[in-house]
């Protein structure tokens, strides 16, 4: 049994009649009606996006019961032990036997986040042609590609792409009225990620210390008048891109610190330090720093959409474990830390009635092997859980225990879930994008693959149920058709390369599009507005298929193509391709 299904089952029990004065009175029923937010409330809405870097292993973090033998053969050293002292911590005994899962004896802090119904796991993420590489790994997350369609030099980022399309006009009609805040802040690295980074000009966010006014106080001491005029080369162009950064670090470099001054951390709340345990790997906890500023921008009230918090450590080659103690080393210290930090954080926004505001997520580049190595670690794999928290999350678990039994290459697991499936399902059921939207951070063609993990029935303590589920009429950008529904996993889609040139283009674009098989299909040309302006029968064969689209007839602007599979093939009907062309 799912949490949800267990908790709807107690519900009518708490719901019950009861006596007063021998009068029956509803304490809490049907004249309680769902409350939704305004649109207001979802465009002051925060992601918080947690980095992982290093890869972790998502094995050690949740065991799976249902497979514990297999999965102790295959790491005796490391494996979480299921008895005795420091044995894994049964997740929920309601769910279905193949989905029971073992959270690593250091994430008591999750463990409590569950069972108050503030956090949802997503099983086995990865995406087609997993990168192995770090560097190469990490990128493809951020810019929201794959190891098929991730460009040598990516050069934007998902968020910074919808961020772009969020706040048009970024950096000369901000910091307005509507707007006082970066769009973005980044926190534990010097250099902005390229996750911020959008197709042209500068990045969508700042980077910023754990202390805003030290952020502050270094910008004043730079000094000196910015340069005006630039010249009319690669270095100009390069200058300018600076200047133009400094300019916008500076507009905000107050407004940042005067957020901090008048923000607060709940008095009631600690914020981890240390490990509980005197270790040589990952002691003090980088990341309660990171989010204990956040807290207390959030609470002087900061607007900023997406925050990116970063902890390190996770490429646990060697020493993931000590020897004959296999839940402590530096893996349980760094697990450790992120759950009491992410506990922490959401007790301080709690405790000031700021929690329906805020998401967090974690991700990774990806996750370890299955079999553990000869130096009590792991190496590079490929699939790994993301954890959601907060108010707003459905509380449960999406997808199963990875099959141990059933390996690819020996040692990695087969994913069940794209990582732009939580991506999409998080820009549109907690931003309130819209397909339009959805299409500028390029993830349009997930629209019909999102997972189910915003809550539309969170109960409050005196019976009002909230529906976190945004309502996409709040996002006033043009919307775009939504997509045939699919249940068709992300790795059993072939992906189509589609290339279209020119584009810009006057009057005809020529398309080149690679598919696997013979198959009928169909070409939609929608315009700027989502209207539905061109249809065409294209029927693929196996290997390079060509065809002409006139724009001749066409007003300038910019328009969706997407191609349709035929209602033949045996993944059903969906689609296949999409991309923007511009009609110059």
């Amino acid at each position: 049994m799912r949490r949800r299904d267990f908790l709807k089952g107690i519900l009518p029990m708490a719901l019950a009649p009861v006596a007063l004065n021998g009068l029956p009175v509803r304490v809490m029923g049907r004249s309680l009606m769902t409350s939704s937010f305004t649109c207001d409330d979802i465009n002051d809405r925060i992601l918080v996006l947690i980095q992982l870097h290093g890869g972790n292993d998502g094995l050690n973090t949740l065991v799976p019961i249902n497979q514990y033998d297999t999965y102790k053969g295959l790491r005796p050293l490391i494996g979480i032990k299921d008895t005795g002292p420091r044995q894994y911590i049964q997740l929920d005994s309601t769910l279905p036997l193949d989905d029971q899962v073992g959270l690593h004896p250091d994430l008591l802090g999750m463990k409590s986040l569950y069972d108050s119904g503030y956090m949802h796991i997503v099983q086995d993420v990865s995406y087609p042609h997993n990168n192995g590489s770090h560097f190469r790994g990490t990128d493809i997350w951020l810019s929201g590609k794959d190891g098929d369609t991730m460009p040598d030099r990516p050069e934007s980022g998902w968020w910074g792409r919808y961020l772009d399309h969020r706040f048009p006009g970024y950096p000369d009609l901000y910091p307005n009225p509507a707007m006082p805040d970066p769009p973005g802040l980044e926190f534990g690295s010097h250099i902005i990620s390229l996750g911020f980074h959008r197709q042209t000009g500068i990045p969508m966010g700042l980077t910023l210390s754990n202390d805003p006014s030290d952020f502050n106080s270094l910008l004043a001491g730079v000094g000196g008048a910015l340069p005006e005029d630039f010249p009319n080369s690669d270095y100009g162009q390069e200058l300018a891109y600076l200047v133009e950064m400094e300019r916008s670090t500076n507009l905000y470099a107050q407004r940042l610190t005067d957020l901090f001054n008048a923000g607060t951390n709940d008095p009631s709340v600690v914020y981890p330090t240390v490990y509980h345990t005197p270790t040589q790997h990952n002691f003090r906890n980088g990341l309660a720093p990171q989010l204990r500023t956040v807290a207390r921008l959030i609470s002087g009230g900061s607007r900023t959409k997406v925050f990116l918090v970063r902890m390190t450590g996770f490429d646990t080659h060697a020493g993931q474990a000590l020897a004959g103690k296999p839940s402590y080393g530096a893996h349980g210290s760094l697990l450790y830390h992120l759950s009491e930090a992410v506990k922490a954080f959401l007790d301080d926004l709690t405790a000031q009635g700021l929690a329906d505001r805020v998401l967090l997520t974690t991700f990774s580049e990806f996750g370890r092997q299955v079999g553990e190595n000869s130096t009590l670690g792991t190496d590079h794999g490929t699939s790994a859980p993301m954890f959601l928290f907060g108010k707003g999350v459905k509380p449960g678990l999406s997808g199963t225990n990875p099959n141990l039994s059933n390996l690819h290459n020996n040692n990695f697991t087969s994913f069940q879930h794209d990582y732009r499936q939580v991506f999409t399902t998080l820009l549109q059921d907690w931003f309130g994008a819209n397909n339009g939207s959805l299409d500028h951070a390029e993830f349009y063609q997930f629209s019909n693959q999102k997972l189910d993990l915003i809550d539309s029935q969170h109960v409050e303590a005196n019976g009002t149920v909230l529906n976190y589920v945004a309502d996409t009429s709040c996002d006033s950008t043009p919307d775009l058709p939504a997509l045939p529904a699919t249940s068709i996993r992300s790795e059993q889609i072939e992906l189509a390369k589609l290339e279209m040139y020119p584009n810009p283009s006057p009057d005809q674009v020529h398309l080149s599009l690679d598919w696997p098989r013979l198959q009928p299909a169909e070409l939609r040309l929608y315009s700027p507005d989502g209207k539905l302006v061109q249809r065409h029968e294209w029927r693929l064969f196996a290997g390079a298929n060509q065809l002409n689209l006139s724009l001749a007839d066409l007003p300038a602007g910019t328009y969706m193509v997407q191609i349709l599979t035929g209602a033949g093939s045996r993944f059903g009907r969906q689609v296949a391709a999409h991309g923007r062309l511009v009609k110059s």
